[in-house]
């Protein structure tokens, strides 16, 4: 039988210590022969601590052969510990993408840099310990954004050289007594579109129709007050863009209306061009968002991802016009926080993303 006999008071300190202050197991091996000390059977400290009473008895041999050295663990066997630059190989590989090292992937994964990381530089890692060091190294797994190829590898990105004299000019409006009105177009194509969602059980399946099918919705959102005009058409043609700024006119009979939208070559048509020339639409006034980045510095957008995620994500509409209604519906009982702080309080928006 194996126990403890009586300590000293400076073994007793000693264990004590052990047990507040050492990691992990130590301290509970340090409490193990504190309790043998005081009397309890190898059976109940086994109990107390969910062990077996073989590892009750090992430990308290350890004390009593080698003190409070022999609490601690001994060194294991086996493989030798990973390389100590691992993580800073592992990031600096991630960085270099993997078409320049001869593979014909567009992206890494976990497991196929660990994979490359063995062959290439010996480097033993599991996929486990390759997405671990690519999180601490600040990586993430997210998809990318899709974005004009306005410039070639390498070469400088566009930019409108007007685009602070643009924004400067939007600015002033926003402060003006004027209404102020983002405009822009999206696309509903009665192709699902896809998104992450909650699934249980079996992969969703999303059909798809036999045959596309495209409407074009023109949108104005208002920068002071959030609410959101619209007018679903067949096509986005320079007389379907005249026939959204009849709208407006109707929705807003008094007072000057700031134009605030993209160089797309509806805007800017003979058409579009004769109405503002009318006098009775000289209150009508356009401001450009600057070029290769209109989305950017255009709130609307917004709109058109609620808009595309609650009606037209990962199901199928029975038709074109099963999907407009939809669409409809959502525009008609939404709205938005005013997109500009120095614009009056914005009405609460009457529905959130989920």
């Amino acid at each position: 039988m194996v126990k403890i006999g009586p300590l000293t008071d400076g073994q007793r300190r000693e264990l004590a210590v052990l047990r507040r202050r050492a990691v992990g197991r130590v301290a509970m091996r340090a409490q193990m022969v504190l309790l043998s000390a005081k009397g309890y059977a190898v059976g109940e400290i086994a109990a107390m601590f969910d062990l077996g009473e073989d590892r009750v008895r090992y430990w308290l041999r350890r004390y009593r052969e080698a003190g409070p050295d022999g609490l601690a663990d001994r060194p294991r066997p086996g493989r030798p510990p990973k390389d100590r630059l691992a993580r800073q190989i592992v990031d600096a590989q991630a960085s270099n993408p993997p078409g320049n090292s001869g593979l014909a992937h567009g992206c890494w994964t976990a497991g196929l840099l660990a994979a490359f990381l063995a062959a290439r530089f010996r480097l033993g890692l599991s996929a486990a310990s390759v997405r671990r060091y690519l999180h601490l190294a600040g990586w993430r797994w997210a998809r990318p954004r899709l974005e004009p190829a306005t410039h070639a590898p390498g070469a400088q990105k566009k930019v409108d050289p007007a685009a602070a004299t643009k924004l400067k000019l939007i600015e002033r409006a926003l402060a003006s007594a004027a209404t102020v009105l983002y405009l822009d177009e999206s696309d509903l194509q009665l192709l699902p579109i896809i998104r992450a969602c909650w699934q249980k059980g079996p992969r969703l399946r999303v059909p798809t129709p036999g045959q596309n099918a495209k409407r074009t919705i023109f949108g104005a959102l208002d920068a002071r007050t959030g609410a959101l005009h619209h007018l679903i058409r067949p096509r986005k043609r320079a007389v379907d863009f005249v026939a959204f700024l009849e709208r407006l006119a109707l929705a807003y009979p008094v007072g000057e209306v700031v134009l605030v939208l993209d160089n797309v070559v509806t805007h800017d048509a003979g058409l579009a061009r004769a109405w503002l020339a009318r006098p009775e639409h000289a209150r009508f006034r356009l401001l450009w968002l600057p070029k290769y980045a209109a989305h950017e510095h255009n709130p609307i957008e917004r709109a058109w991802g609620l808009l595309k995620d609650a009606v037209a994500a990962n199901r199928l509409h029975g038709s074109i016009d099963a999907l407009t209604a939809a669409a409809e519906r959502f525009l008609a009982e939404t709205r938005l926080n005013a997109p500009h702080p120095a614009t009056a309080a914005a009405a609460a928006p009457t529905r959130r993303a989920a």
